[in-house]
């Protein structure tokens, strides 16, 4: 297998692992997916047109835990996930995925994930995650990740 083909292999077995773990409220394991050093944001597709810097969620590590030890008192919707569209800039380490979430069977959010990834294909860690939402009204606060 090339190195492209098993970057792609291992960029949706990381993405699938991302959504998956979300869907079966897998916390711990979801945190466990980013570096020491990670960072997540969520913004909508017009912040990100004119780079500005409004973002809904802009969390290190340790702002992250604490939304999920609160979140999981607030909403207790179940998530269901659905990907598409995975791919694998040139060098490696940076992966985008476009997404669909249903809350409770309701779809509610629609756009892509932009990953900047560190350590090597197969073994990657999310330095960033941003999370791009195609929304552009946000009807109620987002309590846990998307």
């Amino acid at each position: 297998m090339t190195d492209a083909n098993s970057n792609l292999v291992a960029a949706r077995d990381l993405v699938d692992t991302f959504v998956a773990t979300l869907d079966r409220d897998e916390f711990d394991a979801w945190l466990g997916l980013f570096a020491d050093d990670g960072y997540y944001a969520v913004l909508r597709q017009l912040e990100l047109i004119q780079d500005n810097n409004v973002v809904l969620i802009g969390e290190d590590m340790k702002r992250l835990r604490a939304r999920i030890e609160s979140g999981r008192e607030r909403d207790k919707r179940r998530t269901v996930h659905m990907v598409s569209g995975v791919r694998v800039a040139a060098g490696g380490n940076e992966v985008s995925a476009a997404f669909a979430l249903w809350y409770d069977g309701i779809p509610t959010y629609s756009g892509r994930y932009l990953f900047e990834l560190s350590g090597a294909s197969g073994a990657w860690r999310i330095r960033k995650c941003t999370v791009v939402l195609d929304n552009d009204i946000i009807r109620a606060p987002i309590y846990m990740p998307i």
